[in-house]
């Protein structure tokens, strides 16, 4: 896989790393359905850096931006679970 394309491959999976966060933050345990576009985004960046791994293989996986990425996945899912958890909570 060209080096540009993996770059812009993780690119938007940080973009949308990034936005599935802000959406955790903004919602504050408060607000379910930006909780669940948090959750979309997760998925949708999940899924991005599934494909790149696919298709560059080792390539990817020893690259330090798909490591950081797949890192950043790792904790926003935790937030989105932990935000979901504290939404039940109160309600």
């Amino acid at each position: 896989m060209a080096q540009v394309n993996l770059h812009q491959k993780l690119q938007q999976a940080s973009q949308l790393l990034q936005e599935a966060q802000q959406a955790v933050v903004q919602a504050a345990g408060q607000d379910m359905s930006l909780l669940e576009q948090a959750h979309q985004k997760l998925e949708q960046a999940e899924r991005e850096l599934r494909n790149v791994q696919n298709q560059a293989g080792t390539e990817a996986t020893e690259n330090a931006q798909f490591q950081q990425a797949f890192e950043e996945l790792h904790d926003v899912r935790q937030q989105v679970q932990e935000a979901q958890q504290n939404s039940t909570d109160v309600l």
